[in-house]
Order: structure tokens, then sequence, then C-alpha cells
């Protein structure tokens, strides 16, 4: 059976294939529970769950053995029953030829969904990638993480306006869980309101200290000497210690390298995108950006952080100056674009 993208799944579907064996892998665990929620209620449609839903954890041969029972049983009053085991890769080897048999004669109307947080094919039994519509579930990054949150928000009910969407993300560690809560805080704080703006975000959520790092970047990579200064003090402000401040910077300056020598390779902005693993939106900023540097000033400013790295480290001057030092050095030399 094929692997597909998960909007080749809900396309079989929706063409009313319900097939006898899924199997979700990956380490984006929310977003393989997301999934199978949603193959779940497609399959079953008005069916009552009561009766044709079972879900088990893939604990024990005993576990395993009363899964695959029920997923021989008929359903009642309903085309199909759904039979959900999580956490495949705990099965041991001798378990597997149970699991195989029903794969190789599954039940025509069950559903079997099984998962595992590992991809490794040597941790799931091999009947499995050659029997089941297998669907991938990686992290999301970039646009596809953007489109994930955006998609959700219109679930809701709303929408988020660019920089606001831009704001929520950039420099968060990519877990939906989180981001999810995020999104249900702000979608309870606009009430009526149909469109989440960016001082919703500032306000309600987690994201004003990664909004104040996005505009330290931001500031970084257009040389302006002023906001960034400002920028910093806030930072430190709110208790961020210099060497994050630093390694943030350092970021900055290594995408712009980066992005400047794609740039160089003919690469255009989306495969740039791709390649970073960036939104659209963030990138075209980041090109425009270092169009207007050259290699030549981008190596000296990644000197220069290392010098603020090494003094932050093993000097007693304040760090707020050392990080203004380097500010003032990389943002007030000239550079032309090459």
């Amino acid at each position: 059976m094929p692997r597909v993208h998960i909007t080749a799944l809900w396309k079989r579907l929706a063409q009313g294939q319900i097939d006898t064996c899924y199997f979700f892998c990956g380490e984006e665990t929310y977003l393989m529970h997301e999934y199978i929620a949603t193959l779940s209620e497609r399959v079953l449609g008005p069916a009552s769950r009561d009766f044709n839903w079972d879900v088990f954890e893939a604990e024990s041969s005993d576990t395993l053995e009363e899964a695959l029972d029920v997923a021989r049983t008929l359903p009642m009053l309903a085309t199909h029953r759904v039979v959900v085991l999580h956490g495949l890769q705990q099965l041991r080897k001798s378990d597997w030829p149970r699991l195989e048999r029903y794969l190789v004669s599954p039940s025509s109307s069950t559903a079997f969904i099984c998962s595992s947080n590992v991809m490794d094919q040597k941790k799931v039994p091999p009947a499995l990638w050659q029997q089941a519509v297998t669907v991938e579930c990686q992290r999301l990054t970039g646009t596809q993480l953007h489109e994930w949150t955006a998609h959700t928000v219109a679930q809701r009910g709303y929408r988020m306006a660019p920089a606001a969407l831009q704001a929520l993300l950039h420099d968060q560690v990519a877990d939906l869980r989180t981001i999810s809560q995020e999104l249900d805080k702000l979608c309870t704080y606009a009430g009526d309101r149909v469109e989440i703006s960016l001082a919703d975000v500032h306000a309600v959520t987690q994201a004003s200290r990664p909004h104040s790092i996005f505009a330290l970047s931001d500031a970084l990579g257009a040389r302006q000497t002023g906001p960034a200064l400002t920028l910093i003090e806030r930072l430190l402000d709110q208790g961020e210690p210099p060497l994050v401040i630093l390694s943030l910077m350092v970021r900055q300056v290594r995408l712009l390298w980066s992005s400047k020598h794609l740039s160089q390779q003919r690469y255009d902005t989306p495969a740039i995108a791709k390649a970073l693993g960036l939104p659209l939106a963030v990138c075209r900023q980041l090109v425009a950006q270092s169009q207007q540097l050259s290699l030549a000033h981008l190596r000296v400013m990644y000197t220069t952080a290392l010098e603020a790295d090494l003094a932050l480290k093993t000097t007693m001057k304040p760090p707020q100056a050392i990080l203004e030092t380097f500010i003032l050095q990389v943002c007030g030399r000239g550079a032309t674009p090459t």
C-alpha cells in the first residue's frame, strides 16, 4: 500500500474509499492524534461511537490480541467500525506474527488504525508497510507550520493578521500542542472580533518575548542601530540572559549569510525558504536585507559576534555594554551589496 500525504488520504475518503488498515508514524504526535481523530470521524459518520470506536495502547501481547479481536467483530448499526492501536513501537518482535496474520486477512468492515512515534522500518512489522496506507507525521516548519496554524485558527471561526501570525510563530519551538493552546487563548480574548491582531498576540500569548527577539533580528538585518539598542535593553530588563540574546543575533547573521550564499547560487526565494526552514514571508525580508550586505561584511559581523561571546565569558565588562558595542560595530560599518 502507498505512503500518502494527508491531503491524498482525505481525497480517498471523499471518494468513498475506506481502507482496511492505516498507519500513522512520526515524532509529531499531536498532529498524528489530530489526523486519527479526523479519520475516525469521517469513517464512522453519524454512527454511534459508543459501539464502533475502540482505542488501545500496544503495551502487551494481551492488549494486541484484544485489539485484533475487536477489529474482527462486525460493526453495530453501522457500515464500519474503527479500532485504533497506539504505540506500535512498543510491541516485541514475538508479537509481530499475530498482527501480520490479521493484516493478510483483515476485516473489510473495520478501519484498523495503527500509530508509532518512530519511523524506523525495523521497529514495526514489515507487513504493515506493505498492507497499510501510511501517513508520515513529521515536525512542521516554515510554510507548513504557518499553513497549519492559519487552518487551525480558521476552524475556530477566526483569522489572524499576517503580522500576528508571524509574531506568534517566529523563534518559537514548533510544538503544535503549545501553539494550539495559545490559539485557544487568543480566540477567547478576541471574542466577537473575527480577526486576531498583532496587539492581541502581544497582550495574551507567550509571544511577547519572541516578538522582541524577532524585532531585534529584523533591526540587526536592516542595520538599524537605534531600534536594536532599545530592544537589547528591553530584553535584558525582561531577564533574558546576555548569552541567549547574543546567540539570537548570531543566528540572524547566519541566516543572512546563508540567504546571501543561496541567492548567489541562483536559488529563488521559495527554494531558500525551504532550505532554511523559514516561512516565505520571513525569507523574502531576509533576502532583501542580505542583498544590502556584502559577504565580506557578513564575515565581519560573525567575527565581531565571536569577539563579543568571548568578552561575555572572560571579562568583567557589563554585558549590556558588550552587546551594545556589538550592535554599534555591526550596524555602523558601511557595506555595499555584492
